[in-house]
């Protein structure tokens, strides 16, 4: 069974899975394992928030400083 993930974790999930959607073509799970180089499986488990969380203290931090983390894409010119 999947963890329970904190609402900041929730909404990075779900942009990547719209930064995914939005590539043309879409971008497969293992299209993107295949730029990170890792497997399509390991791909599957960031995603489903079975590895990758962030850890909870800094959540809370973020939270104790009104903070949140926000996901734009990267302008054009950046590499990095």
């Amino acid at each position: 069974m999947s963890p329970l993930l904190s609402p900041t974790d929730l909404r990075i999930r779900e942009a990547i899975r719209a930064a995914m959607e939005a590539e043309s073509p879409r971008l497969t799970q293992q299209a993107l394992a295949d730029r990170l180089s890792i497997s399509q499986p390991a791909v599957a488990a960031l995603l489903a928030g079975r590895r990758g969380q962030i850890p909870q203290s800094l959540v809370d931090l973020l939270d104790a400083l009104g903070l949140e983390i926000t996901l734009q894409p990267r302008s054009s010119g950046s590499e990095g």
